[in-house]
């Protein structure tokens, strides 16, 4: 297979990749110098912060920002239209998430309900085929209904976009599980020879690289809610466009490709139930911070705590792309892909002791 580079790749988009550099690098030294105290912002409190420093969390705005300004530059084509009906289906979130990353003051209900208007308007703009999933057992059912095909596309987004906000917890995670993700996408277009989503999803890979060095290690700037909502959704989105335009790759790929963040957000909505707390109630209790919390008290890692989760997790975002790779052409493959990632997930939640309730026991233990 042939394609030549330059078919599919825009060296516009350098332009945008450099300004988004410096804005974030521009606003993560304003932070620092406590500019959001002078504009009356208020610290963020959450039950799952491990930072100490206050860190900027418009990452995710500075990547959409660069992302509208390259659509709005960019000569049309297909793939810049395609981005604009994305960007344009972000609206609601972009507006919400920015409040929620500014003033810390959104509530989850209304979270939840922008990301539905999201997924609403994403398929009322998109025209395009959709995955034939009336194989699927279940879901297939759900397709003869009146608007169950509009209904599922929504749900399965709002799962992504939920499962990606939820592991947003330590420094390079959440992007590097997006940039996985985007890979295995790449992979799949490039197999397929579509020249459109090629060129689409490396523009977001692309965008999405000057975040990724001012987050990691060191986390001078975060994604905040906007962006890992609005990661979520573009993945889920580009995922659709293409299983659509391929109908001969299983849309099992689809489930394989996006498997990390589902797992999450259902793993942490089972848990909350057995536990008996609310859906909406944030814990400490995701794979991720178990294994920050494991780290951080060790003298050794004290300091390190934060850069090693992402690393360490890396069999978990690097299985997608990995797998896909050499089993794309085959749904048994697939589906015993599927398989392994959650037991895998389940196995190495299970080993990873979990400190803060032994904390909490002993300092009950202490009071009596």
């Amino acid at each position: 297979m042939n394609l030549n580079i330059m078919q599919w790749f825009d060296p516009f988009i350098l332009i945008f990749m450099g300004m988004s550099l410096v804005l974030n690098g521009l606003v993560a030294y304003l932070w620092h110098k406590k500019v959001y105290r002078n504009l009356g912002l208020k610290t963020y409190q959450a039950i799952q912060r491990i930072h100490l420093n206050e860190t900027p969390r418009l990452g995710g705005l500075i990547c959409i920002l660069s992302l509208a300004f390259f659509v709005a530059f960019s000569n049309t084509n297909e793939s810049i239209q395609l981005l604009k009906i994305i960007l344009t289906s972000l609206i609601p979130i972009i507006f919400i998430g920015t409040k929620e990353d500014l003033f810390h003051n959104v509530e989850p209900a209304i979270r939840l309900m922008a990301l539905l208007f999201v997924g609403w308007l994403f398929r009322a703009q998109f025209t395009g085929p959709l995955p034939i999933l009336t194989d699927i057992p279940l879901v297939g059912k759900l397709f003869l209904l009146q608007g169950g095909i509009s209904l599922f596309y929504i749900l399965s987004m709002i799962s992504v976009a939920n499962g990606m906000n939820l592991i947003d917890g330590v420094n390079g995670l959440c992007g590097a599980v997006a940039l996985s993700i985007l890979s295995a996408l790449l992979f799949l277009s490039y197999k397929t020879s579509d020249i459109t989503m090629l060129s689409l999803i490396f523009s977001v890979i692309l965008l999405l690289i000057p975040f990724m060095l001012m987050n990691y290690p060191y986390g001078a700037i975060f994604l905040g809610d906007l962006g890992a909502y609005s990661l979520g959704l573009m993945v889920s989105m580009l995922t659709i466009i293409l299983f659509g335009r391929h109908p001969e790759i299983s849309p099992w790929g689809a489930v394989l490709i996006l498997i990390y963040p589902v797992t999450e957000v259902i793993f942490s909505l089972l848990r909350r139930l057995v536990n008996g707390t609310s859906i909406y109630h944030a814990d400490k209790a995701h794979l991720h911070l178990k294994l920050f919390h494991f780290f951080r008290p060790q003298h050794h890692y004290k300091k390190i705590a934060n850069a090693l989760v992402a690393p360490i997790l890396s069999p978990m975002w690097l299985f997608s792309p990995f797998i896909i790779s050499w089993c794309y052409h085959n749904s048994l493959l697939i589906h015993a892909g599927i398989f392994l990632f959650i037991a895998f997930y389940i196995s190495v939640y299970l080993i990873i002791p979990d400190i803060q309730k032994k904390s909490t026991r002993d300092k009950s233990k202490l009071r009596y």
